[in-house]
């Protein structure tokens, strides 16, 4: 049985708007996000995003740059939508997500990025079990990585 810690809101959670706040990238460096977007033939589509690829701008707004002409582009440019799921500090979330495309001009890296609002918040945790990891990631060259995030987080919060 799941027990719900939060009924179903509109807005993050003070953790999650945290963990998404765009600082402190380094320290938030193995945490991985999946995002959901239902593909042409209605199937849910997976991809793993970090955060570096997203911004929370506030408790309702979220802002998303995310590599060109994928599956995931492609989804959520025709769709309008999607759902992201994160595991952190023992506690699963599930953010639905509502996407429109957005231009940044002199962006430093060739992105696709979008502007999303919160359709509904829920965060979960099991009774009986402990929520001890979820995806977790080791970045193979950190150092370049970690700089073309702080730059994307940079251009996501002009």
């Amino acid at each position: 049985m799941i027990k719900k810690v939060n009924r179903i809101l509109h807005k993050l959670s003070t953790p999650l708007l945290e963990l998404l706040n765009g600082q402190n990238l380094p320290d938030k460096q193995h945490e991985a996000i999946l995002l959901l977007s239902m593909d042409e033939n209605q199937f849910p589509h997976v991809a793993m995003i970090s955060v570096g690829e997203i911004v929370a701008i506030d408790e309702t707004e979220l802002r998303l740059s995310l590599w060109r002409n994928t599956v995931t582009t492609t989804n959520l440019s025709r769709t309008g939508q999607a759902t992201f799921v994160v595991i952190f500090e023992g506690v699963a979330y599930y953010v639905k997500i509502s996407v429109q495309e957005m231009f940044i001009s002199d962006a430093r890296h060739d992105r696709q990025c979008f502007v999303a609002k919160v359709v509904s918040f829920r965060a979960d945790v099991a009774k009986y079990a402990d929520i001890v990891s979820g995806v977790r990631i080791n970045l193979k060259e950190p150092e370049p990585v970690l700089q073309r995030w702080e730059e994307t987080v940079a251009d996501l919060l002009r």
